[in-house]
């Protein structure tokens, strides 16, 4: 079963606001998506997409998750309760 609805859009337009081509996985917890010359990806740990208030998503989203993003891009970043990882697109 994939996380709320709810969450998956939030997490979706705030991408959308800041790069194109932006895809989710089938669990909606994995996002790829393009900022027109690299792709990268957004990985979300269950707990973490599953324990975060849904009313403080967009906020984290657009002042931690986004300009993480914005600064590697043509990487992969893993969030999850407490930190983010940044890595290569091809590690776990």
């Amino acid at each position: 079963m994939g996380i709320d609805p709810n969450k998956v859009q939030i997490v979706e337009s705030c991408l959308e606001a800041s790069f194109m081509d932006v895809r989710s996985d089938r669990l909606n917890q994995r996002f790829v998506f393009n900022d027109g010359k690299q792709s990268s990806e957004l990985v979300f740990n269950r707990a973490f997409i599953d324990d975060i208030l849904i009313d403080r998503l967009k906020t984290y989203m657009e002042t931690n998750v986004i300009p993480t993003l914005q600064a590697n891009p043509d990487k992969r970043i893993d969030v999850s309760n407490g930190r983010m990882k940044i890595g290569d697109k091809d590690s776990n």
